[in-house]
């Protein structure tokens, strides 16, 4: 038995969105080649796609003994470490990747994300304003650097930031509420409501969304009397 014909196979069942016929071919790469660092990451990814992020962490940590300098591999055990809530952790493999390629955006954003749970909002923005400099166009590192700028108060910052989200994500609805948001803080109720008014279509279960469209309505309503 040969593994890369079970690696191969383990991919295209992946793409086709199979993703247990996937982690058993990967499996089957691993049992006939148990250092196969390729399997090991592409095992990973599929764990962590399939809501395992400890399964995949190993997996990750066992492809990084052959290819210890991998940026995709360090930037992908950080999401793992961060799923599981282990952001100091996560961090550390982010900063990883950036010593192996300071100009990967993933990496900037990924560290300025984990960063940003660990309380430490100002060494986020610089990680995420990083991140968009190499990405104009991510929308995850303009809504977390939104998300930073909105906790410091700094509302027309923040909503410049959600706009761009919007810009390439406009189905959001995590971005247009929070953009409901600053605007509301900046007395632009009018626009608000709209934003949360759209959040809400696009997703009826959001009840932060719902909460904030009915004191939006309520402020529209004070200023009227």
């Amino acid at each position: 038995d040969y593994a890369p014909p079970y690696n191969n196979l383990g991919v295209a069942l992946r793409a086709k969105g199979d993703i247990d016929q996937a982690l058993a071919s990967y499996e089957k790469a691993l049992a006939v080649q148990p250092d196969y660092p390729d399997a090991h990451y592409n095992m990973a990814n599929a764990l962590l796609e399939n809501d395992q992020p400890e399964a995949a962490a190993a997996h990750f940590r066992t492809a990084l003994e052959s290819i210890p300098g991998s940026v995709e591999t360090l930037n992908n055990l950080g999401i793992a470490l961060a799923s599981q809530g282990k952001f100091d952790e996560a961090a550390d493999q982010f900063r990883a990747a950036l010593a192996a390629d300071p100009g990967s955006a993933k990496a900037n954003r990924n560290l300025g994300s984990a960063l940003s749970q660990l309380g430490r909002s100002q060494e986020a923005m610089g990680y995420l304003r990083r991140a968009i400099e190499l990405d104009p166009a991510d929308p995850d590192a303009h809504y977390d650097l939104g998300g930073e700028l909105l906790q410091a108060n700094q509302l027309e910052d923040a909503a410049a930031e959600f706009q761009a989200t919007l810009r390439a994500t406009p189905d959001s609805a995590p971005a247009h509420n929070n953009l409901g948001i600053a605007l509301a803080s900046m007395g632009r109720v009018d626009e608000a409501i709209a934003h949360f008014r759209e959040s809400i279509r696009l997703d009826p279960a959001f009840p932060d969304a719902r909460k904030n469209l009915e004191v939006a309505l309520a402020q529209k309503k004070g200023a009227g009397r």
